[in-house]
């Protein structure tokens, strides 16, 4: 089967920049598992957990 070529593997998708916004709940931050950003008087802040008190 000379035919079968493989395909390249596909280009990962560019990284994009998380932003929480006032009034809505903490984001989850992608490849940072159990990190979560929120958004605390008007700074973005990371935190390792969803309740910003912790």
């Amino acid at each position: 089967m000379s035919h079968l070529r493989i395909a390249p593997e596909p280009e990962p998708p560019p990284p994009y920049e998380v932003t929480a916004t006032p009034g809505w709940p903490p984001i989850a931050i992608p490849g940072r598992p159990g990190w979560w950003r929120h958004c605390i008087n008007g700074q973005q802040v990371d935190l390792p957990s969803q309740t910003p008190s912790e």
